[in-house]
């Protein structure tokens, strides 16, 4: 399965009339979102499956995405992907979608890097995903141990990054 890992662009800050729930995008935000979509759709394969977070920031994240997906995209809201979810309910659930051959997942931070991390059996590793940044793996549900590769890493703004070192570098000293 190619696993798509799209953190929610950049969105207006809370505030005590504004809930977290309810930040939504900015026009920055929306641009990046497009931009970082229109590369996976161009660099392919195309998403078939949306999986967001029901925040407003990660459901508009989603839909803009979607629009760049192949036309039989379905996008679904799951409250395993709001901030402070379970990530070891998330990699059940992805095991669950093997007939999906493309997912895309829409969420938060730190949650999606540590969903990576653990895919790519770095649990002891910070990978944190940019605002509006999407990592591709190639995802087989069938392996426990380390069931995935990195493939890219698309950052807003930037050109697609190939090479794990590169795209997540390391900034402590960590044994390797």
């Amino acid at each position: 399965m190619i696993l798509y890992v799209m953190r929610h662009a950049e969105a207006v800050e809370g505030s005590d009339l504004l809930q977290d729930e309810w930040r939504y995008l900015t026009d920055k935000g929306r641009l990046a979102a497009k931009n970082v979509s229109s590369s996976v759709a161009r660099i392919g394969p195309k998403p078939r499956l949306t999986v967001t977070s029901p925040l407003t920031r990660a459901v508009q994240t989603a839909e803009i995405a979607a629009l760049k997906a192949c036309r039989k995209n379905v996008i679904v809201a799951s409250r395993l992907l709001i901030p402070g979810a379970d990530v070891e309910g998330l990699v059940a659930y992805l095991k669950g979608c093997k007939d999906a051959k493309r997912v895309m997942l829409v969420g938060h931070e730190p949650q999606l890097g540590l969903l990576v991390a653990t895919l790519l059996g770095r649990e002891n590793e910070a990978i944190p995903l940019k605002k509006g940044a999407c990592v591709t793996l190639d995802f087989d549900p069938d392996k426990d141990i380390k069931p995935a590769t990195f493939l890219r890493y698309l950052v807003p703004g930037k050109a697609k990054i190939t090479s794990f070192k590169k795209a997540f570098p390391r900034t402590d000293k960590q044994d390797k």
